[in-house]
């Protein structure tokens, strides 16, 4: 009965795809899951400590956020001053110890004066914002006052179950929490992306976590529509695609990664770089020569 009503979406996604889905800023990641579907799309970033999480969602938010959209973070952890130095380092690929340590900045003050003449903002709120109790329904209402159109919450562990019930473990939250946050991207049909820690099985592999490695709940891996897994190998970044609903599961992306400038390069799969290694080669001395890789 509703085969007219796909008919008319899938004509649309044809035309239009923006209007259906926001890229990752990671190209290659965008060919394997078609990007952030704007709505229907609880998608789960998840690492063991230190390896890069936050840095993935926020370089991800500001890439939709460079495409015109309006972006909303929920960042629990780090200040703001110390997010938007994150922000300033992936969108202008500056220094960032330079930033974090009061040091020189070539064009800082030029690049600073530029940013505020945007329009499109970022916003970022802590749990201050939200008196002490993030909740969905505060979500909610931060993005539709703000209407916001992708939101990325650093940190799911830092929301409140609302359906909570006597003698709820943190498993049965956490389920909650992200069958509430699916619910919400489908009502207010954006991309809501979140970040989650490994537990400690999944610390202890010498590959990158797998599902059963979220940390408190299987039930958020059940729920999401994506889930990435990362860690640092050698002198870049792993993103593995552990779940996919819009395509194909277990691709890994690598990255050469300058943590330092906010710089990513794609380094193809070890069958493309026996055919292109020469090629590749080159890029990794480039990169290297240009910057120091952390």
């Amino acid at each position: 009965s509703s085969a007219d009503e796909r008919l008319s979406e899938w004509q649309q996604r044809k035309e239009n795809k923006e209007k259906f889905s926001i890229p990752t800023g990671f190209k290659e990641l965008d060919e394997i899951t078609g990007g952030w579907q704007r709505g229907e799309e609880f998608s789960v970033i998840f690492a063991r400590t230190g390896q890069g999480k936050s840095w993935i969602l926020i370089k991800t938010l500001e890439h939709a956020w460079k495409m015109g959209k309006r972006v909303g973070l929920i960042e629990p952890e780090m200040s703001a001053v110390k997010t938007g130095y994150r922000f300033d380092t992936l969108s202008a690929n500056v220094s960032n110890t330079s930033l974090t340590r009061g040091e020189e900045v070539e064009n800082y003050e030029s690049y600073i004066a530029n940013l505020k003449k945007r329009d499109v903002p970022f916003f970022v709120a802590g749990p201050k914002d939200f008196r002490r109790k993030i909740t969905v329904s505060k979500l909610r209402a931060f993005i539709e006052s703000n209407k916001i159109d992708i939101l990325g919450v650093d940190g799911i562990s830092y929301l409140k179950d609302e359906r909570a019930q006597r003698g709820d473990n943190r498993t049965t939250a956490l389920t909650n929490i992200s069958e509430d946050l699916m619910d919400l991207s489908i009502e207010l049909k954006i991309p809501i992306i979140v970040v989650c820690q490994s537990n400690r099985e999944g610390a202890k592999e010498d590959d990158a976590p797998d599902l059963e490695n979220i940390r408190d709940s299987d039930g958020i891996a059940y729920n999401a529509s994506t889930v990435i897994a990362a860690r640092q190998k050698g002198p870049g970044i792993e993103l593995s695609v552990r779940k996919n609903r819009n395509g194909r599961n277990g691709d890994k992306l690598i990255y050469l990664w300058d943590i330092d400038k906010g710089v990513f390069q794609y380094i193809p799969s070890e069958e493309a770089e026996r055919d292109n290694s020469e090629e590749i080669e080159k890029a990794r001395e480039e990169f290297k020569s240009g910057r120091e890789v952390f």
